[in-house]
């Protein structure tokens, strides 16, 4: 066709049949001096105007007992997170040796500083689940029972390598001795 001016075009779009999501903004735009009325333009697909505030979805999102239980997995899921480290320690641990060099010194000292400092900062570590009403004495124990074992892998370490006084032979230094109970002498004649 033809193009004649807006209005002819305006009818041919109209008058075809448009798709879902084809809309024409020309007839609104022209009768409300470029602005587009909120009732002309359609809603996009998908879109609803039913109201989602209602008590239903308040009691879903604001569910006390869905917080509480939450706070509670959290808080187990913190007990725990030290095991989770054990497996990269005891692999630094193996891979440095039962030699005692500056290498193994230092990751059996890493080993036994970050657990002895978690064991130290256990109530700041819980102090987000800690509202009163979540049980926080078995987490936090659990906690400190595995920072401790994480720990004392690390002394047992220490004692492979020779740093720990275990053996007799240490405490020599320390041992009294006897007065004799005989002399011998030389006689020279």
């Amino acid at each position: 066709p033809k193009c004649r001016g807006p209005e002819v075009l305006e009818a041919a779009i109209m008058s075809s049949k448009l798709r879902r999501w084809d809309f024409s903004l020309a007839t609104a735009s022209s009768t409300t001096g470029g602005r587009v009325p909120e009732s002309a333009v359609p809603k996009p697909p998908g879109f609803s105007d039913l109201n989602f505030d209602n008590e239903s979805s308040r009691s879903v999102t604001k569910n006390k007992d869905g917080q509480l239980a939450l706070k509670i997995k959290k808080s187990w899921e913190v007990a725990f997170s030290p095991v989770q480290q054990f497996a990269m320690n005891g692999f630094m641990l193996w891979m440095s040796g039962n030699q005692p060099n500056i290498f193994s010194i230092m990751i059996t000292s890493y080993v036994m500083y970050n657990p002895i400092k978690s064991i130290m900062s256990v109530g700041s570590t819980f102090t987000r689940f800690d509202d009163g009403k979540v049980p926080l004495l078995l987490p936090k124990v659990l906690y400190v029972f595995i920072n401790f074992a994480i720990a004392s892998f690390g002394v047992l370490k220490m004692s492979w390598l020779g740093l720990l006084p275990t053996e007799p032979a240490d405490w020599v230094a320390f041992y009294h001795v006897r007065p004799s109970s005989e002399v011998v002498t030389s006689a020279l004649s």
